[in-house]
């Protein structure tokens, strides 16, 4: 299968649905392999140690949100030993 570099998907689900797709990223994340296939390919992501979670939620009348984020780094960042020139 060809492999994607994004991968998403929007479905309507009850709250058991949503609540074994949770289940199933949290399980991914503990095990430090996230794979999601579709018709058009697959993307596989490796989490470090470390991952920057935001979480921010609303309420908004008739609309309410939860959104998570999970985001990090492949490779380390590279950090400069010298301070720079400030004139």
């Amino acid at each position: 299968m060809k492999s994607k570099t994004k991968f998403r998907h929007d479905s309507l689900l009850d709250r058991q649905a949503t609540k074994a797709l949770l289940i199933a990223v949290a399980n991914a994340v503990k095990k430090g392999q996230l794979e999601f296939e579709d018709s058009k390919g697959d993307l596989v992501l490796a989490p470090g140690k470390l991952l920057q979670v935001s979480v921010s939620a609303s309420d908004e009348g008739d609309k309410q949100e939860v959104e998570v984020k999970l985001k990090w780094r492949t490779k380390a960042r590279e950090i400069s030993e010298t301070p720079p020139k400030i004139k």
